[in-house]
């Protein structure tokens, strides 16, 4: 029995690439997409990307400095 791929999940695997010269954004834009994101996944209620949402809300929680979410319910 052969294990089932997952569906194509657009947060973990580039839809589009563009071939350019690299722009580097600060912190605080990084915090700003990443909380507009999470917030549009969390709205839109999308099941497929509840993993990714967390993954999402720990690399959030990194950039500012908090410790792992885990170590709040201890």
């Amino acid at each position: 029995m052969r294990a089932r791929r997952p569906p194509h999940n657009a947060l973990d695997r580039p839809v589009v690439m563009h071939v350019g010269t690299r722009q580097h954004v600060s912190e605080d834009e990084v915090l700003n997409f990443l909380a507009q994101f999470i917030q549009e996944r969390e709205i839109d209620g999308d099941t497929d990307a509840t993993g990714a949402v967390g993954q999402l809300r720990r690399i959030e929680r990194d950039f500012k400095g908090l410790p792992p979410a885990v170590l709040d319910t201890q």
